[in-house]
């Protein structure tokens, strides 16, 4: 705050100036040009113009006397001006001062507090002390004016928040340099968890977090890299998470924990025993053989089949579906739950259940030898898969056996059930290719990570008799439940797919799972709608998902929907809150996508390192003058590399290549194409 523009002022006259934020005194040696030169009292040579003075009084020094003279001088002047400072009580001068609207200069307000004439040490300590002033003056236009008393007091407040914040920004970053060097025997500090806090916000979301400048000052006092990479591995060091932390889960809010209110009603829940009592209007079809077909993992069982030959060439096959709606109400603590996790969210190191294990392993999950309600959709149908008749029913149903996979696969052959149902799986399936079906099968990667951080990696056939089986069942009793519903007076939550584009430039490969993967590049993504419309690749003029209401929100809706539309009464959903419904759950399901596709690939890299992987056969997906766009067949992952002099490869060939460098937490993948031929 300087207004010396034009003053006159002559060598030896001493003045006061800013450098590095403090206040210091200086004597004019020479004047040119409009340019000061000087001598600090810090026994420095500076060149300022006069509008970086600060005060300028009457005091002068000969300069004859020599520089170390002249800097004891000037010394001895700042000092005196800087006592005199400390002993002002702004205080007093505010409260002499609040009500006037009108500023002052500082050697106006010196003028009440000292006595004249007013020594240019005191005029020069009040404006010191004026400008070093935080709560009770305001500095404009060269001149003071007061603030109200209750300007003072939100003041002093926000004085008092900056120094609590520079007090645990001093401690933090100690404490955070400490745990940093591991050094031994470090102290806690009252308010631990709120830098922690803090560092995981900064982790996650980087400076645009919400305390992002306050943890950039923090790790930089702490020699810590100021980086959202320095922040993970300070939480790491600090034991707060570990070293594979699933951060894209804390970014979505995504948690295995459930609140309060939802366990509460869990655990209520939990006492209802299907066995008890009446099965209330259902179908009792215990006497049906019912069996699951999962994985081995699997505990969270929401579907299970049966068939049986009913004579003159014709079959029953059922497809019976846990009754989640029964029990979870619609508005409950645990629905609201379900609706804002939209899914369950399965991970190779875990699954994040949509409902609680409570319920899901529990009394909704089609467990052995226990009695369940479901829901059953009963197809009748020919020895050439012509559908005579279908049915669905609230029902009660006995699981007879839990079967994985490849226990199917080993029984096919050998129980006459199991063969007629994969026949008639397979006959669907034709009927469904010749409706225009496209049947793209991917093996499927399972990738699991056991508790001491062991990857194990199993590459499955989907074309399996058991996966047939199950998936043409389980489309079946979806397009059951869609065409039902389409016919029904009620609105409810159907799957479209527009047009299958077909291939139009033609890449000859002899592999195909290159085909596979080009041609899925072309299909329109499956769309949720209140419409009935066509289901493009699945070949279904109608279909919803109703199949997995324990895993699925979307499901747990149409089933609502579905058992209203049974009970000939007014659905649960109203048109307009399906339409709300299928936005929400259309973004909620594409970022369980997208986490658990991004989590499976880093676990992936990991494996790469893991198992100290080099060397690979890639397929080439697409190609250009300098980069290759390649699938890791064995991994299905894909990455980019740069194109070799002279390549002679294209698209739909096999090459070889070399990982340089997998870095799992950047997702990084870099690889090298060893040569370019192709293979």
């Amino acid at each position: 705050m300087s207004r010396n523009q034009g003053i006159e002022i002559a060598p030896g006259d001493v003045f006061e100036f800013y450098e590095s934020r403090e206040i210091l005194c200086g004597v004019v040696v020479v004047v040119k040009d409009g340019r000061l030169n000087a001598i600090s009292e810090a026994n420095r040579e500076v060149a300022l113009t006069p509008s970086r003075i600060l005060y300028r009084g009457k005091t002068r020094l000969d300069l004859t006397l020599g520089r170390g003279e002249l800097t004891q001088r000037l010394r001895a002047i700042s000092e005196n001006r800087r006592n005199i400072a400390q002993n002002i009580d702004l205080a007093e001068v505010w409260a002499l001062l609040e009500l006037e609207e009108n500023g002052y200069e500082s050697t106006e307000i010196a003028e009440f507090i000292f006595r004249t004439p007013v020594s240019d040490d005191q005029a020069a300590a009040l404006k010191r002390a004026l400008l070093c002033d935080k709560l009770y003056f305001q500095a404009k236009d060269f001149r003071f004016y007061p603030r109200s008393a209750e300007n003072v007091e939100a003041r002093r407040a926000e004085l008092q928040k900056e120094a609590e914040r520079e007090r645990k920004l001093l401690e933090g970053a100690k404490w955070l340099s400490s745990i940093n060097t591991r050094k031994q025997g470090t102290p806690q500090i009252e308010f631990r968890q709120e830098l922690i806090d803090a560092l995981k916000d900064f982790a996650l979301f980087g400076p645009e977090g919400r305390e992002g400048n306050f943890v950039k000052e923090l790790l930089k006092q702490a020699s810590i890299p100021v980086n959202q990479q320095g922040a993970f591995r300070t939480l790491v060091r600090l034991g707060v998470w570990k070293e594979d932390e699933n951060l894209l889960l804390h970014e979505n809010g995504i948690s295995a924990e459930f609140p309060e209110d939802a366990m509460e009603q869990a655990r209520e829940l939990a006492k209802f025993n299907p066995a008890d009592g009446a099965a209330n209007g259902r179908e009792d079809l215990s006497i049906l053989d019912v069996f699951t077909v999962d994985s081995a993992s699997t505990r969270d069982y929401d579907d299970a089949l049966s068939v049986r030959e009913l004579g003159a060439g014709l079959f029953e096959v059922g497809i019976h579906i846990a009754d989640a709606a029964e029990l979870i109400g619609q508005g409950t603590p645990l629905d609201r739950e379900a609706e804002s996790r939209a899914s369950s969210v399965y991970l190779p190191d875990g699954r994040i259940a949509m409902l609680p294990p409570l319920l899901s392993e529990g009394i909704l999950s089609l467990q052995a030898n226990q009695k369940r309600f479901a829901i059953s959709f009963l197809i009748r149908m020919d020895s050439e898969a012509n559908i005579v008749e279908t049915k669905i029913c609230p029902s009660l149903i006995t699981v007879r056996r839990q079967l994985t996979y490849e226990q199917v696969n080993d029984l096919v052959e050998k129980e006459s059930g199991l063969k007629a149902l994969f026949e008639l799986a397979n006959r669907l399936r034709q009927k469904r290719i010749d409706a225009g079906a496209v049947i793209l099968p991917i093996p499927e990667i399972q990738v699991y990570v056991n508790e001491a951080g062991m990857i194990q990696i199993t590459r499955y056939d989907k074309e399996t008799p058991s996966q047939i089986m199950v998936s043409e069942s389980m489309i079946q009793a979806n397009a059951v439940a869609a065409a039902y519903l389409a016919q029904s007076d009620l609105p409810s939550l159907y799957r479209n797919q527009a047009e299958c584009r077909p291939e139009t430039e033609c890449v000859q490969s002899e592999h195909e799972l290159f085909r596979v993967y080009r041609q899925r590049r072309l299909f329109s993504r499956a769309e949720l709608s209140t419409e009935a419309k066509p289901h493009c690749s699945l070949g279904i003029e109608h279909y919803t998902t109703v199949t997995s209401p324990i895993r699925r929100y979307c499901d747990l809706i149409v089933q609502r929907q579905l058992k209203h539309a049974l009970a000939g009464v007014r659905g649960a959903y109203s048109k307009e809150q399906l339409e709300e419904a299928a936005v929400r759950l259309s973004t909620a399901q594409s970022k369980v996508f997208t986490i658990q596709r991004k989590w499976t690939r880093y676990w992936i890299l990991k494996y790469i390192e893991q198992e100290d992987i080099e060397n690979m056969n890639c397929l080439v997906l697409d190609k250009n003058a300098r980069y290759a766009h390649l699938l890791l067949p064995d991994l299905l992952i894909e990455a980019n590399a740069p194109v070799p002099e002279n390549a002679g490869f294209s698209q739909g060939d096999q090459v070889k290549i070399r990982i340089e460098k997998a870095i799992p937490r950047d997702d990084v993948l870099k690889i090298q194409i060893l040569d370019g031929a192709p293979r």
